[in-house]
């Protein structure tokens, strides 16, 4: 077991330790990760750092979280979050939770937020399971992890159908 001797730091994620973060949540998640269906909302997408964060003890990066632009068939955006890791070494102390929050306060409530994601973590967060068809994901998904925090949002404003990304070739917002 390793002593965790120092409390993480958090950093928005600027791009610049992109190898780092991948190689943290190659760890967490293992090469299964690119085959879920929250992957290809990923892929030809840049996450936004304006609302994405990482977590450093002295010079190893032990967390992140990223928040990436996503478009419903109604042309309705929102940002989709994930994916979060914390470092074995680090789970259990409320650094996911930090991280999660600092990507949440970052984002404000002015916009959707969709995961998918264990309902009992992220209630707390204002999460709740999508309403059945208001969207879908490009692939399957158990419908009780497919869950979203709408905030403030109007009914009219929050995406609806198929999530699809941008595809612009450099996306700054």
């Amino acid at each position: 077991m390793v002593e965790i001797v120092k409390s993480p730091s958090l950093y928005l994620d600027q791009g610049e330790n992109d190898l780092e973060i991948e190689a943290l949540y190659e760890r967490a998640f293992g090469p299964g990760r690119h085959a879920k269906a929250a992957a290809r909302l990923r892929e030809g997408n840049h996450y936004l750092p304006k609302c994405s964060f990482f977590a450093r003890v002295d010079q190893r990066i032990v967390g992140a979280c990223r928040l990436w632009r996503v478009y419903g068939e109604n042309g309705v955006s929102a940002l989709f979050l994930g994916p979060i890791a914390v470092d074995q070494a680090y789970r259990s102390f409320g650094l996911g939770r930090a991280l999660l929050n600092e990507s949440l306060a970052q984002s404000g409530h002015h916009e959707v937020v969709i995961l998918v994601g264990d309902l009992a973590y992220f209630a707390a967060s204002g999460f709740e399971i999508v309403p059945k068809g208001q969207i879908i994901l490009p692939g399957p998904v158990d419908p009780k992890r497919l869950l979203w925090r709408t905030g403030n949002v109007a009914a009219d404003k929050r995406p609806n159908g198929r999530l699809s990304v941008p595809r612009a070739t450099n996306q700054t917002d």
